[in-house]
């Protein structure tokens, strides 16, 4: 089978979660060729609602693909459980033997807004995808801007927040109404732009390697975090002698789990540091000043952090 079989394959398992009660939408990168600013992917990122956990595995031990079961990708994928879904961890799966790979979200990363409050069925909202994808990784950015442009160009003045490519900022402030005052606070580089200042193209490179700086301490936490939980996870596996189906071998990784994963990494004290150094690593070697352009960001994090609100 090719590639417009395992779309259809993740379409169909959409279809089918909905009609079990089970709110999920496709993101990232399907969500991008759904949306008109990517050309392909075989790979499918998808947020469930943490609450429906249980419910969605159900599913995918009843979804097989090209005559394979389901099961989770080696032993560093977390379990598709509320409790670590809540927190921020994702839970990754495979149909072995063929090419398709599915990872499971439940909090969507750095999203100001909850995904379950607008969708684009079968997708996620882009203001949703161009939040979840402001990640260390460069090929990520220019989906940012293009997801950005297109909800500015629709009548969405949150698509101001997400455009980074400067001439479409330029052209957009030229040809739109001018972004309204909350927005000009939640973004600051937006007053540059408005007065057209000289300083414009280093606040924009600014802003984003703090973003991407950010992430990366995330991400670094997240796989610091996860360390003993693979080594119990291979343990436990190696201990049972076979193959594991996808119902026995969550059960394992939820024990793994209770035992070597916190559910919660990130706090407020956390992000605060993180914040902190993230800021020092991207004003080194510039004036000091150019860092009231950089965002307020914590709006980006009161959905994975609560006690932030």
């Amino acid at each position: 089978m090719g590639h417009y079989d395992v779309i259809q394959f993740y379409l169909a398992l959409v279809s089918a979660a909905k009609a079990r009660g089970i709110r999920c939408a496709i993101t990232s990168g399907m969500a991008c060729v759904a949306y008109e600013v990517a050309e392909a992917t075989k790979d499918c990122d998808l947020l469930c609602d943490p609450e429906a956990a249980a419910d969605f595995l159900a599913l995918l031990a009843e979804s097989p693909f090209e005559g394979a079961a389901c099961r989770y990708r080696g032993n560093i994928s977390p379990p598709l459980d509320a409790r670590w879904h809540k927190g921020g961890w994702t839970s990754h799966f495979e149909w072995p033997g063929s090419e398709a790979y599915l990872d499971v979200f439940g909090i969507a990363p750095r999203a100001r807004s909850s995904w379950l409050e607008e969708m684009q069925p079968p997708y996620v909202h882009p203001h949703v995808v161009a939040d979840m994808k402001r990640t260390g990784r460069d090929k990520d950015w220019p989906f940012i801007s293009a997801l950005g442009v297109k909800m500015v160009e629709k009548g969405d003045e949150r698509g101001w927040l997400h455009v980074y490519e400067l001439d479409s900022l330029r052209r957009l402030m030229a040809e739109k109404p001018a972004p309204p005052a909350a927005l000009l606070e939640a973004r600051p580089l937006l007053k540059l732009v408005a007065t057209g200042s000289p300083l414009i193209g280093a606040a924009a490179r600014l802003e984003r390697s703090f973003w991407q700086e950010l992430s990366d301490l995330r991400v670094r936490l997240f796989e610091k975090l996860l360390r003993s939980y693979v080594v119990a996870m291979r343990k436990a596996t190696a201990g049972t002698g076979r193959e594991l189906g996808l119902h026995e071998n969550h059960k394992l990784r939820v024990e793994c789990a209770e035992q070597h994963l916190p559910p919660r990494p990130l706090t407020p004290d956390v992000l605060a540091e993180f914040i902190a150094k993230a800021k020092e690593s991207v004003l080194t070697g510039m004036t000091p000043e150019m860092g009231v352009w950089l965002p307020d960001v914590n709006p980006n994090f009161t959905l994975l952090i609560p006690e932030l609100k």
